[in-house]
């Protein structure tokens, strides 16, 4: 019973360290820069992941991203630009990453991150190293893929603006 205590007083200070980590580097995300920062200062149960969105449209972006614990705000994307957030995986696998994105007069709602899509979509299948999603916002739609290969190849489109 006392290492049953132990690991989840364990747990509960590396993922509080984490997230008060991710929250500092979410003031500060590098917008419109090749800047990807480590996860070697953040130590995490469970896997560790980086999102990022990038606005391939001739127009800046604004997105806002949120969780049920977490409100990263509003973010202007520059045209060829992107926005970042990393963290780590809850121990029962339910994170959830949600967005509003606007475009002059359009708009669109849909998880960003979630376990599920993660897997089917997202470059997940390294051990202890940072798994990372891609997002494409572009005009006709949101893209999704595991890594920055010329579009179309490895991209799939999984929603459209309203």
């Amino acid at each position: 019973m006392k290492s049953l205590f132990f690991v989840l007083t364990f747990y509960l200070v590396i993922t509080t360290e984490a997230s008060l980590s991710a929250n500092t580097t979410n003031a500060s995300l590098a917008i419109n820069t090749t800047d990807e920062s480590s996860p070697s200062n953040k130590i995490c149960v469970f896997d560790y992941w980086s999102v990022f969105i990038y606005d391939v449209i001739n127009d800046p972006i604004t997105v806002h991203v949120q969780s049920g614990d977490d409100d990263l705000g509003n973010r202007t994307i520059p045209v060829n630009g992107y926005t970042k957030w990393s963290f780590c995986m809850s121990i029962s696998f339910k994170t959830r990453f949600y967005a509003h994105f606007y475009w002059n007069s359009r708009s669109a709602f849909f998880d960003v991150f979630d376990y599920d899509t993660s897997k089917q979509y997202c470059d997940n299948h390294k051990l202890f190293k940072e798994k990372r999603c891609f997002w494409l916002v572009r005009d006709d739609g949101f893209y999704l893929g595991q890594h920055l290969n010329p579009f179309p190849d490895g991209w799939v489109k999984l929603h459209d603006w309203s």
